[in-house]
């Protein structure tokens, strides 16, 4: 089974949601509840939000046997460089798809550029993943969203 990583199109949009939807059910169904899941995600992936992020962000999808079944987004600002999305599907997680899509997310920085992520306290899978390829915490923080406080885990990494 080859990995295929490349830009996405507005042609994935179906995909993306579905990968997110699975990813974050998995992922959270013990930290967020279903109903926050739910809301955050028809906002932040709405069509009108990957058009967006098609134009303005780093926008990647992995493919398995030509069908896309993951997808990473970088943020750049004058601020940071934050990875704010990788999910795999978790039929097909384990099979290096995070790591593929982390190593194109890296060549589109700089030497010495630090690329940040922030995630749920708890989603343990993800910091296992993060702590692998070279992130440390930096910090945890509650933030508010859609009525429900999360506890946020910041983490980083110097390309």
């Amino acid at each position: 089974m080859g990995i295929t990583i490349r830009t996405a199109v507005k042609a994935d949009f179906a995909a993306v949601q579905q990968v997110a939807q699975t990813a974050w059910e998995a992922a959270y169904k013990d930290l967020i509840p279903m109903a926050v899941q739910e809301q955050f995600l028809a906002k932040a992936y709405s069509t009108d939000q990957l058009h967006h992020k098609l134009e303005k962000t780093i926008f990647f999808v992995g493919e398995m046997e030509n069908e896309v079944v993951a997808f990473a987004n970088l943020h750049r600002s004058k601020q940071e460089n934050n990875l704010s999305a990788i999910y795999v599907d978790p039929a097909f997680q384990s099979k290096g798809l995070g790591s593929a899509l982390l190593k194109e997310i890296k060549k589109a920085l700089q030497s010495g550029d630090e690329l940040v992520v922030y995630l749920e306290k708890g989603n343990h899978q993800a910091e296992t993943f993060y702590r692998k390829h070279g992130f440390t915490y930096v910090k945890t923080f509650s933030e508010t969203l859609l009525n429900h406080t999360f506890q946020t885990v910041k983490m980083a990494v110097v390309i």
